[in-house]
């Protein structure tokens, strides 16, 4: 750990910063260290501020779960149901091609996002060891 940065939480950082340090793969708290080992392997601990990311690494799934149908499902099924009125096979081939690779391709962005909003109610609730918030 950097002994210069702080331990002191800081409950001022707004949500929108913790998600878009989240989606850009770093620590929710100080912005600087990586999430991840390799493409989904996440680190245990913050290699700049010692933030502990997850206790369990099954607790994301249920935010994974909501930020999947909320920003791809719904839309998807939305498009398709009420926007198109009769669209052609190729159309359905070409859109969920690109769904699957969207899907595949920002999967570690996603979780990375739904870490930093697990931070985010973790330390608005004052859950968890000190040392791990």
């Amino acid at each position: 750990m950097d002994p210069t940065v702080s331990h002191v939480e800081r409950r001022d950082v707004p949500l929108k910063t913790l998600l878009w340090r989240g989606w850009r793969k770093r620590c929710p708290r100080c912005g600087e260290g990586p999430l991840y080992r390799r493409w989904l392997t996440l680190h245990d601990r913050c290699p700049v501020c010692g933030l502990r990311y997850l206790a369990d690494q099954g607790d994301l799934f249920g935010l994974m779960v909501l930020v999947d149908r909320a920003f791809f499902l719904i839309p998807f099924i939305t498009v398709f149901c009420f926007c198109l009125p009769n669209p052609r096979p190729w159309v359905y081939l070409v859109s969920c091609a690109l769904m699957i690779f969207l899907l595949l391709f920002t999967l570690p962005n996603r979780n990375g996002a739904s870490l930093a909003f697990d931070y985010y109610l973790r330390r608005d609730q004052g859950k968890g060891n000190p040392d791990d918030l």
